[in-house]
């Protein structure tokens, strides 16, 4: 029941997030309400809790928030911060206790709606990047017969992602591209392991 943040004009929680995210009011009241009970479940253990992108909506617009730090040492006694926990290695597991956490603490499974049965996959950009120059090279090296174009393309893949991932070191201010690269190569594994 603790109150949620309000606007500076005054508009409640569920009302900004309907509109942050274009929502009916009726499902942003009730993807509070999924909230709320994530909050709880976060506050009982220390164990990695896991959400989907609806519930995550709501959790991004709370962290945004001034209070939310003070939020999180008044009522849940602990610093919540705002992490793509989805993307962790054991994502796929932490979300199911997550899940079974809900039924045992409320008596009721979630709603498949807000916490739907598994946290997808998805491809990762890196993938997809490094996919497309070493397919190019490769093809290149095979039409030509020269395979040190594919030589090259494999060299210019590691030096492309080792670049970004200098540079998001250099400037850990902004997540950089290597950074990104990095986690959805965490959650790919993490995925393919979970099926």
């Amino acid at each position: 029941m603790a109150p949620l943040p309000a606007t500076r004009d005054g508009r409640e929680f569920a009302r900004a997030l309907a509109q942050a995210n274009d929502l009916p009011l009726t499902d942003a009241r009730d993807i509070e309400t999924e909230y709320r009970r994530f909050l709880y479940l976060a506050a009982i253990t220390d164990a990695p809790r896991v959400v989907s992108v609806n519930i995550r909506q709501a959790w991004q617009m709370h962290a945004r928030s001034p209070e939310y730090p003070a939020f999180c040492e008044t009522v849940l006694g602990k610093p919540l911060p705002l992490d793509d926990t989805s993307r962790i290695l054991g994502a796929a597991h932490a979300y199911r206790t997550t899940r079974s956490d809900y039924l045992r603490e409320f008596g009721q499974p979630p709603s498949p709606i807000y916490w739907p049965e598994a946290v997808g996959p998805r491809v990762p950009r890196w993938l997809v990047a490094h996919g497309a120059i070493l397919g190019l090279s490769g093809a290149l090296a095979y039409g030509q017969g020269q395979p040190l174009f594919f030589a090259a393309g494999i060299g210019l893949a590691l030096a492309l992602y080792g670049f970004d991932l200098y540079s998001a070191h250099l400037g850990r201010k902004r997540r950089a591209f290597g950074d990104r690269m990095s986690d959805d190569l965490m959650h790919f594994l993490n995925q393919t392991q979970g099926h």
